[in-house]
């Protein structure tokens, strides 16, 4: 009799024990244009596609990046960051006490790969439908530019930061209580509500107010607070120091329901926050399906919009654009287009050559982001894993 009720047992208790199944996404496509059944005269078989790809509805993002500029972020990354060929690294004796010179490359530390991220998603954001600002903090939290500022001015915040750090400790409760209220109060009415989104950038844990335990309780808090503003923190821990002290990180994450990663190589942030996705959406795919040509220059964005250039043959063309989402779910729409050539236009050819040629170049730097970030999240998952009751 045991024999045969073992095995039930233990099907049952597998059973309860096993992990819920994540809940299903559901992908929505909305392509701008190519309009369905339109008639595309150009001068090259190529024709501009647009639109939107999310896990919810469309909508407006609101963002606020938080800086670490604690001293400790003035250290090498270990990484080339601003491309010249050499690798910054830390001097047991610098010859000054300016931060500048506590490394053999002042463009190579944390902190430059820090605004090097904060360029790039500036100058990747769209002012139509997403607002930003951004706060530094160290021994004290400061807001370097208000939410709602002009990409000129964000850019400008970032030029303008010294290149010294904020002693004194890690302020995250005052950096997050910054953040915050820059936000403002929710506009009321759920079609004018926006997603808010904190990206925290720290190599370090928080240590001020003193002692360290009030310093993540009150970080903890803050999270909390955000959380209750309608905020999601994505917390990114940079370093090794960051990474062994994971926890407390994630204490402050949990707190708020957002989520962490755990970059070994602090540089990497430059290939993680511009390209990241605040509507669920790993990637998006464009081809032709009338002649089987892929797309050319396809250019996903962190809230979510899309462009990209579909290959076009004489008379009817169908376009079928994927959009996959980070947890598999995938969703296909299609357009059909009628495609006639015009005669050669030198001027518009040069400019179509010229946007390809940028376009191209940044959605090889986007594919190596997001392999860098498959990577980094498979190393996170190892490290996440811990043993079971």
């Amino acid at each position: 009799m045991p024999r045969r009720v073992a095995p039930i047992l233990l099907a049952a208790l597998a059973a309860f024990l096993a992990p819920a199944a994540p809940r299903a996404e559901r992908v929505y496509v909305e392509v701008d244009a190519p309009h369905s059944g339109a008639l595309v005269s150009e001068p090259m078989a190529l024709i501009e596609v647009r639109g939107w790809v999310g896990t919810g509805l469309r909508g407006l993002h609101d963002v606020m990046l938080v800086i670490d500029l604690s001293a400790s972020a003035f250290r090498a990354s270990g990484v080339d960051v601003d491309g010249d060929g050499l690798v910054g690294r830390t001097l047991d004796d610098p010859p000054s006490a300016h931060p500048v010179l506590w490394t053999t490359d002042f463009g190579d530390t944390i902190v430059s790969a820090e605004l090097e991220a904060a360029r790039r998603l500036i100058e990747r954001l769209d002012p139509d439908t997403t607002r930003m600002g951004l706060v530094s903090f160290g021994g004290n939290a400061r807001l370097e530019a208000p939410l709602g500022s002009s990409r000129a001015q964000l850019l400008a915040a970032v030029a303008a930061i010294p290149p010294t750090p904020n002693e004194h400790g890690t302020y995250m409760y005052g950096a997050l209580e910054e953040a915050i209220v820059a936000f403002g109060p929710q506009p009321q009415g759920q079609a004018q509500r926006r997603q808010r989104q904190i990206l925290l950038l720290s190599d370090g844990i928080p240590t001020a107010p003193a002692p360290a335990t009030a310093a993540q309780k009150t970080s903890i808090h803050a999270a909390r607070n955000a959380a209750r503003a309608g905020a999601r923190i994505s917390a990114f821990a940079l370093g090794p120091t960051a990474a062994e002290r994971r926890v407390q990180f994630q204490e402050i994450v949990d707190a708020n329901g957002g989520a962490l990663i755990v970059l070994d190589q602090p540089a990497d942030i430059v290939e993680f926050v511009p390209y990241m996705s605040w509507t669920r959406i790993a990637r998006v795919e464009l081809r032709n399906a009338t002649t089987g040509a892929a797309g050319r220059a396809v250019r996903l964005f962190p809230d979510g919009t899309f462009d990209g250039f579909a290959p076009l043959a004489l008379g009817r063309n169908q376009l079928e654009l994927r959009a996959v989402s980070e947890g598999g779910a995938h969703e296909t729409v299609t357009r059909w287009v009628t495609f006639e050539k015009t005669l050669p236009d030198p001027e518009k050819l040069a400019r179509l050559r010229k946007t390809l040629e940028v376009r191209t170049l940044e959605t090889e730097l986007d594919e190596r982001a997001r392999v860098k970030r498959e990577q980094a999240l498979a190393r996170q998952k190892t490290l996440d894993i811990r043993p079971e009751r």
